[in-house]
């Protein structure tokens, strides 16, 4: 039904300048912002950051090149019909583009047998199990695409039932990474803002609010996209969800402006008297909860700016960045969208529950919310924040299947050890080469290691050609690094022959330990063995600390929101008993997510762990305002739990429906078939559910309720 005092609105005109806005934006971005996600080798840490300049200083001192694994399995890899593929199959990786060299069973030791009896070839590319040889791909250059792509040509081409190849290596995985990344970053994104859009004309029944909605929430994205190139920002890991987290925060700010909206709408019909500007009045209404809300966002975002972690400080400060133009555009661009709309009742208002519902303490429902949350909080401690490297792939696909087969077979994640003698003493001699060869088989028996190649390897195959007695190791040292012999000594040990690289490939799949742990244990084994570790490198290595700066800022990032939100709390609520109130049904959110996530087994990657940022962003701004909701019914003179029975009727609307739009745009994303993205979409869904439960019952119950007289 129209409300007739507002038949004869003329529209302002200044929605048609915002929609001007929206497409100028759109130009520019297309124009300016390179929208393709950025993912290498080094996404982890940012090149001033400890860790990733200790993994630099090893490349400096040992220079290396990123290696790609094929593992060519068969039922008989001694056969020549197998060796004559393998041949085959090496010749045309060799003259693909970017690939600096190639190493297999036919392209390196003399023969297979030969490969067999070889303490080096052996452990580089022949597997334990004898099921299976390695090629393996040494790359040159950042730019991994076209290799993978024309090795996936290649392996389409060739794979057969008797010669199954299997792909794994560094450079492959951040390409399957980049390409989910890419893949969900348009095809889910877009689908979203589809679900948002959806959801918003369905409950609001207005062509000109939907259009508004969208224009301004499409805005706040394209500018916070704009804004970071501006300041030589690209799409990242973490941000590539970022315009998604954007268009929410600001759908939130005009969910409640909206329904504010109508609400004065409706008591301006019901009361009978004409209001020039509603938009105005809605705007006033909840611009001050709308202003602590995006503050505590900010400062939730702004915790991540501290970490070392690269991804984690891009997302902070993609998500202030966001967070600050996502509230301007909301105030700025969407009033005149609301003047140029006409207030309805949709059959969402008609269906309102009635005032006894509201009036209702639900002390049972509370009291199961509270203590649900209180068990799944026991579950914090069992959060894996450190998850196995298959747990970025969907199980049961071709390229899982692969990583694993890989895997089992010799490990799929490279570490690097350098170590020196515990007295610095040369590592030149006879009796440092048989120090080695002990720590060699100490950390080859180790159990989350796959094949270790080494110095004492390397010596060994030397030690195998004719005459070799004769020769020092010295001597054989300065023979392989001629250019005769590839370099390769200069892989292994430094100039003054005081310090030599330990090269891991770690297996994931039986990982029970986190991988620090993991290291710390490689590292007690060198100095038991006589060595000291100098430098510690690789993939493994940073993922390990990436995953322990995820369970800080996830701790820390969550503490210090809470203290800045106990000073917030209070200057909303005015008064202790809301302040605790609010601080208490904010800790049931992430109790509730980070346990159960704990309890199922969930892995927790640096992908879905921002899934938690944006639920608190979502549950601080509901509780905001209906504090302020609380504040409005005081002022008009009613007090104590009759204030919070009038807050809930006012706001559960702009509570309950600002969830589920929300909650049905990141639906779409458990559709993925990239795991993490799947994780952030489940985690944000559950989020959604708790934030309801938390605002409007348990919060008004702590908040406001009195025992009855008797």
């Amino acid at each position: 039904m129209i409300y007739p005092m507002l038949k004869d609105r003329i529209p302002s005109g200044m929605h048609w300048l915002m929609l001007l806005v929206t497409v100028g934006l759109f130009g520019l971005v297309a124009a300016f912002v390179d929208l393709k996600p950025v993912v290498d080798e080094n996404f982890f840490f940012s090149t001033n950051d400890p860790q990733f300049q200790q993994s630099k200083k090893i490349e400096q001192h040992f220079p290396s090149q990123p290696e790609v694994i094929l593992a060519v399995s068969s039922r008989d890899i001694s056969s020549g019909r197998y060796l004559g593929r393998i041949h085959r199959l090496t010749q045309q990786v060799e003259d693909i583009e970017a690939v600096t060299s190639v190493k297999s069973v036919t392209n390196g030791p003399k023969s297979f047998q030969d490969a067999v009896a070889s303490p080096f070839w052996s452990r580089l590319l022949i597997a334990k199990d004898r099921k299976s040889t390695n090629l393996i791909l040494f790359t040159e250059g950042k730019e991994t695409e076209k290799v993978i792509r024309r090795l996936e040509r290649i392996i389409h081409e060739l794979d057969d039932k008797d010669f199954r190849i299997h792909i794994a290596g560094p450079p492959y995985v951040v390409e399957m990474i980049r390409r989910s990344l890419t893949h969900d970053f348009w095809y889910f994104s877009l689908t979203a803002v589809v679900l948002f859009g959806l959801t918003m004309a369905a409950m609001f029944h207005s062509a000109r609010v939907f259009i508004g909605m969208l224009a301004t929430c499409t805005s706040a994205v394209l500018l916070t996209l704009l804004v970071q190139s501006m300041f030589g920002k690209k799409i990242g890991i973490l941000t590539v969800n970022l315009g998604t987290i954007v268009f929410v925060v600001a759908l939130s700010h005009l969910v409640y402006m909206t329904f504010n909206w109508q609400t004065l709408a409706d008591r301006k019909g019901r009361m009978g008297k004409e209001s020039p500007d509603l938009a105005t009045a809605a705007r006033r209404m909840t611009f001050p909860a709308s202003f602590w809300s995006m503050v505590c966002a900010s400062l939730g975002f702004g915790s991540l700016l501290i970490v070392q972690a690269k991804p984690l400080r891009e997302l902070g400060f993609g998500g202030v960045l966001g967070t600050v133009l996502a509230f301007i555009c909301a105030y700025v661009m969407y009033p005149p969208f609301l003047r140029w709309a006409v207030p309805r009742e949709s059959k969402l208002v008609e269906q309102e529950p009635p005032h006894w519902f509201w009036s209702r303490r639900f002390g049972l429902l509370s009291l199961g919310v509270i203590l649900v949350s209180a068990i799944l909080g026991l579950g914090l401690t069992r959060v894996n924040t450190d998850p196995s490297l298959l747990d970025y792939f969907k199980p049961h696909s071709e390229l899982r299947d692969g990583l694993e087969y890989v895997d089992h077979s010799g490990g799929s994640n490279p570490l690097t050890l350098v170590v020196s003698s515990a007295d610095d003493s040369p590592l030149n001699t006879d009796a440092a080469y048989q120090k080695m060869w002990r720590l060699h088989g100490a950390l080859e028996n180790y159990k989350d290691v796959g094949t270790v190649i080494s110095l004492p390897t390397l010596l060994a195959e030397g030690d195998r050609t004719p005459f070799s007695f004769l020769i020092s190791y010295e001597k054989m040292m300065e023979m392989m690094e001629q250019p005769k012999y590839a370099r390769v000594a200069k892989s292994f040990i430094n100039r003054d022959r005081t310090e030599t690289v330990f090269l891991l490939r770690m297996v994931e799949s039986r990982r029970d330990k986190h991988r620090l742990e993991v290291v710390d244990d490689l590292r007690s084994t060198v100095r038991k063995y006589g060595f000291k570790p100098r430098l510690v490198g690789g993939i493994y290595h940073l993922q390990g600390r990436l995953a322990q700066l995820v369970a800080s800022s996830l701790v820390t990032g969550l503490f210090w929101l809470n203290l800045v939100f106990i000073l917030i709390a209070w200057i909303v609520a005015r008064s202790i008993r809301g302040a605790v109130a609010m601080i208490v049904s904010l800790t049931l959110v992430p109790l509730c997510m980070l346990g159960g996530i704990g309890w199922l087994h969930v892995p927790m990657d640096v992908i879905s762990a921002p899934a938690t940022n944006v639920c608190i962003g979502i549950a601080i701004d509901s509780m905001i305002h209906l504090v302020f909701g609380v504040r409005r019914a005081q002022r008009d003179g009613k007090k104590g739990w009759a204030a919070w029975v009038a807050a809930r009727e006012e706001q559960w609307r702009g509570i309950v429906y600002s969830d589920v739009i929300i909650a049905a745009g990141f639906a779409i994303f458990v559709l993925s078939d990239f795991p993490p993205t799947q994780r952030f979409g489940l985690v944000v869904l559950a989020g959604c559910i708790i934030d309801i439960l938390a605002n409007l019952f348990v919060l008004p119950l702590l908040g406001g309720a009195q025992w009855k007289k008797k």
